[in-house]
């Protein structure tokens, strides 16, 4: 897919897909391959394999490569399926030239940890990816990586940036980079269901989840609704069903734990996390359990 494409294509709800460990600690390449089918099937019209929510950072490469070739012929054409890039600029080349030679759509850029490159050194890591797959690469501003509109521009200079998902959550930066770009990029809410009504508001075109896994006509609903700016409704769904989910979700190091819980209950393939990440204790999964109960996932 061109990254004229890509952009014109991300639109709605983006799912940040788990990678599923087994017992044994190994990605479970069948489990994934469910998941994504299922995901697709429930409407979603992203797919995000190995970003965040799939734990990149714990990921070999051999098993990154796996993962992505997994979700792109699990998907099957359907819907575009982006690939989280991660590292440094070296080998997140080798990652994104091997995700464009499998038929991933795009690139999610995962912000650089342990560094701060200057911007000089963030451009030319962002060329030379551009260079090594082709593909379109969304940009992903959070608050280890704060991308100024200044600095969105300059990387706007590269044709192959096509977005920006804000998960930083500064309306003010989000609002002046739109006004500032304008349909230059694909805009993508990164703070979930919690604030999708305001990022609409300012311009959001998509918006990311990761109850979208468990709930998908959940996120889905919530997304139509900040889209037709109907409010009430919005704020009463969401307080009545995201925002318990969104409380436990954000305890330290729990972000991904809780979402494999939730699938794990309704019997789907969430798996365990890899360490140093924990799975959820006893008493943290019969109180996981109580609120899908009392949220009537799945019941709109």
């Amino acid at each position: 897919m061109k990254p004229q494409e890509l952009k014109a294509r991300l639109r709605g709800v983006l799912a940040f897909t788990p990678t599923p460990f087994t017992a044994d600690d190994k990605p479970d390449l069948d489990g994934l391959a469910r998941h994504v089918d299922y995901l697709c099937r429930n409407g979603v019209q992203i797919v995000v394999v190995c970003g965040g929510a799939g734990e990149f950072y714990s990921l070999d490469l051999d098993e990154y490569r796996d993962c992505i070739r997994t979700a792109v012929a699990a998907v099957n054409h359907r819907v575009p399926v982006i690939a989280g890039i991660g590292h440094s600029t070296r080998i997140a080349c080798q990652l994104a030239e091997y995700a464009a030679s499998v038929g991933a759509d795009g690139l999610m850029i995962a912000p650089l940890y342990f560094v701060t490159p200057t911007e000089e050194g963030l451009l030319r890591h962002y060329r030379s990816l551009a260079q090594a797959a082709g593909l379109g690469m969304i940009v992903y501003h959070a608050k280890d990586a704060v991308y100024t509109p200044a600095l969105l521009a300059r990387l706007a200079e590269v044709d192959e940036v096509v977005a920006l998902k804000d998960e930083y959550g500064d309306l003010k930066i989000f609002t002046e980079a739109v006004e500032r770009l304008g349909d230059r990029m694909a805009w993508i809410d990164g703070m979930a269901e919690m604030l999708s009504l305001p990022y609409c508001a300012a311009g959001a075109q998509a918006m990311t989840s990761g109850i979208v896994n468990f709930a998908p006509q959940l996120s889905l609903k919530v997304w139509e609704l900040a889209q037709a700016g109907r409010g009430e409704e919005w704020r009463q769904l969401v307080a009545q069903k995201v925002r318990p989910l969104a409380r436990l979700r954000e305890r330290k190091g729990y972000g991904v734990s809780v979402v494999k819980a939730a699938m794990n209950l309704m019997d789907m393939p969430g798996g365990t996390v890899r360490a140093p990440l924990l799975p959820l204790t006893a008493e943290e999964r019969s109180e996981l359990r109580q609120v899908l109960v009392n949220c009537e996932v799945g019941l709109l």
